[in-house]
């Protein structure tokens, strides 16, 4: 029941994984889209476009057996699945951060900078280089290891593991509701339609502060993660030895 209840409400599940991350931001993406198709057609030339495909050959004929097929945006249905899966296939999120650098800030200055100061390094330049190059290698080996959801007893507490999990998740939603958003705005400008144009332009603005206010949220979760490692004698010896192989 709780897996259905994630799947039809993505918004109200807790993630307890990476994997579950992913579903909850494609639930979500699903609901955004099919939203954002609803205002467009609002303009009379894109639910004529729309209005089209739902008529054109085989596929008009399969959708006209839909009761009620005309109110219930049977193209925007399709547009939100289709963005959803491919959000869900090429996680979209990571393709946004390489983007814009947002974990490999994060990871560095809130997780393997403070790791590293806590094994006695000083982050030199030069230090700070390799760090940023080794960026993937040393969180699987220092951070991970030991704060991995896939891990049956990891090091960190799992409670501490699922709500940044869950906090990231939001995080991620608000990102890439900004990207969605502003490509609804773009499409309206396109069929010259300011009014929605502008609606939507808002949105991904009220958007954008959110993500900018769950993100400062963010490293409130990282630190007892950080620091329960660095209190365990042998995981603190594990990220030492990372650090001294750089």
């Amino acid at each position: 029941m709780e897996e259905i209840v994630s799947r039809i409400l993505p918004f109200f599940s807790t993630p307890k994984s990476y994997e579950d991350v992913l579903k909850k931001l494609a639930g979500t993406a699903f609901y955004e889209v099919y939203i954002i198709t609803l205002i467009l057609r609002s303009n009379p030339h894109v639910d004529e476009l729309f209005l089209s495909i739902e008529k054109w050959g085989a596929i008009g004929r399969l959708i006209s057996l839909i009761p009620h097929y005309e109110v219930i945006n049977i193209s925007g249905l399709f547009i939100a699945f289709a963005v959803s899966t491919l959000t869900y296939v090429f996680e979209f999120h990571d393709r946004l951060s390489d983007l814009v650098g947002i974990r490999e800030t994060f990871d560095t200055e809130s997780i393997i900078f403070p790791l590293a100061r806590g094994v006695g390094f000083d982050i030199g330049e030069d230090l700070k280089q390799k760090i940023i190059a080794d960026r993937h290698k040393i969180m699987h080996s220092a951070f991970y290891r030991f704060s991995s959801s896939r891990n049956e007893k990891p090091l960190v507490d799992k409670h501490d593991i699922e709500h940044a999990l869950n906090a990231w998740s939001w995080f991620w939603i608000f990102v890439e509701g900004v990207s969605y958003f502003l490509a609804g705005c773009v499409v309206s400008i396109f069929f010259r339609d300011s009014e929605i144009g502008f609606i939507l332009a808002c949105v991904a603005v009220v958007t954008f502060v959110l993500a900018l206010l769950q993100h400062s949220r963010l490293k409130k979760y990282a630190a007892p993660q950080v620091q329960r490692i660095l209190s365990d004698a042998d995981a603190s010896k594990v990220v030492k030895s990372v650090f001294d192989a750089l």
